[in-house]
């Protein structure tokens, strides 16, 4: 895939902007007090293909390149 994002020698991406349009929040508010950790997580996806929660500032946690 010539889009992905380059890798850092231990294998983490070195992208930190989510695609636009792909953020969305989970609102696991009714399952209960077992999953409070899920209430209002944002996660975006990246281009190389696999989806992270966001920090405060919208940003990309930092996540290793999925496996091929």
């Amino acid at each position: 895939m010539p889009d992905k994002p380059a890798a850092t020698p231990d294998g983490y991406c070195n992208n930190s902007k989510p695609i636009s349009g792909t953020i969305r929040t989970v609102n696991a508010k009714n399952t209960g007090p077992k999953f409070f950790h899920l209430h209002g997580r944002r996660y975006g996806a990246c281009p190389c293909g696999r989806e992270v929660s966001l920090t405060d500032r919208g940003n990309l946690r930092r996540h290793k390149q999925p496996q091929e």
